[in-house]
């Protein structure tokens, strides 16, 4: 009887790419990228709560010496 299986496949008969152990791209990136937009969100949304109110005070300055 003939061998049918790929000489490129893992044990069980599957090849190594649809092996659902292994990805094309790490999940941490997208992990991290969806925690930076959710921090921006966050920014964007909590922004503007207090409206900023310029600095305006009296300064005494010396006379001129002369």
């Amino acid at each position: 009887m003939a061998n049918l299986r790929s000489p490129h496949s893992s044990l069980q008969g599957m090849s190594r790419e649809s092996s659902p152990k292994r990805q094309a791209f790490p999940r941490w990136p997208l992990i991290a990228g969806a925690a930076v937009l959710a921090l921006l969100v966050l920014a964007w949304i909590e922004g503007g709560e207090e409206p900023v109110h310029p600095i305006a005070e009296p300064v005494i300055l010396p006379e001129p010496q002369s």
